[in-house]
């Protein structure tokens, strides 16, 4: 049942844009004043209130304007009236980590909550690395998480470089798997635990006008994988301190990579940790590698109490 979960939420999108369309035909038909032609995605993006207030305005009310921008000489590009509605909370980067739950914490609710459904996922049907990493035996497909206000693991919404939200403008869609083994099952046997990953990168990762993928984004990735690769066997309270990395070669658009990341080794007590990565093609070509270090915040909290 859960495989047909995104044929029926494109089925019902297709509907809702259909009928959409043909509400705006009739309304247009019923204005009493001349309206302006409606915006060309409206259909696809608008609820049904906001085709009906376009109308009822004739033509002023656009949801997609409603935080105006302002002009001005002095600042170019504009200035926002108002962005505290761009905010998704309060900033949350000051959390206890002597209360923070631990690695097998992670590792369980992730590999319950697998790799939610994403409307705006950058890979085509039967990606054939993508289907690969599924198969592999051991690899388990998970998302980042993050800690709410009552110390609870949930998956990461309005990110950077993680679920839907990154895929959101065809920038970037990473699908992580740990290969599970069962050797990090004993405390303290981490190193040489292993992350797998596929990523495309879409127009919205470009240097600009459809060229190759910016460095930034691949070293998104590469941050993103390592410090997953981290939280999920070492736990949640770990934070890149370090981070070098190598760009080999061009990373073309809309052509999935793989993703490889390595624990190398642990500082004292677990408070640190090395990890190695890299982004490979399907030609074999390595095309970017890194060498990442992360503290244990957790960890490095306890020694000190």
């Amino acid at each position: 049942m859960a495989s047909s979960r995104p044929t029926l939420i494109a089925r019902r999108e297709r509907e809702l844009t259909e009928r959409l369309l043909n509400l705006s035909l009739v309304l247009a038909e019923d204005a009493e004043e001349e309206v302006p032609e409606l915006p060309d995605e409206a259909c696809e993006l608008w609820t049904e209130s906001d085709v009906r207030e376009f109308y009822r305005t004739g033509g002023r009310h656009r949801p997609d304007e409603e935080t105006p921008w302002r002009e001005s000489e002095d600042f170019p590009g504009g200035t926002r009236e108002e962005n505290s509605c761009l905010r998704w909370s309060n900033p949350r980067d000051e959390v206890d980590a002597s209360q923070a739950p631990g690695s097998e914490d992670y590792k369980r609710v992730a590999m319950e909550l697998g790799i939610r459904y994403r409307p705006d996922g950058l890979f085509p049907p039967g990606d054939k690395i993508l289907a690969e990493l599924s198969r592999e035996r051991g690899n388990v497909p998970f998302e980042k998480l993050l800690l709410d206000e009552e110390q609870r693991l949930v998956t990461a919404e309005s990110s950077w470089a993680a679920g839907n939200a990154a895929a959101v403008g065809g920038r970037i869609d990473l699908r992580c798997f740990l290969c599970d083994d069962g050797s990090a099952e004993e405390e303290g046997a981490t190193v040489g635990s292993k992350l797998k990953a596929a990523v495309r990168f879409g127009d919205g990762a470009s240097i600009g006008n459809g060229m190759s993928a910016h460095g930034g984004a691949i070293e998104t990735v590469l941050d993103e994988a390592t410090a997953e690769l981290c939280k999920i066997t070492q736990g949640p309270m770990c934070f890149t301190t370090q981070f070098e990395v190598s760009l080999k070669r061009p990373v073309a658009l809309h052509e999935t990579y793989v993703v490889v990341c390595e624990i190398v080794r642990l500082g004292i007590g677990g408070m640190r940790i090395f990890v190695e990565a890299s982004i490979t093609a399907e030609d074999g070509n390595v095309v970017a590698e890194c060498k990442a270090q992360l503290a244990n915040m957790a960890k490095i909290k306890r020694s000190r109490t």
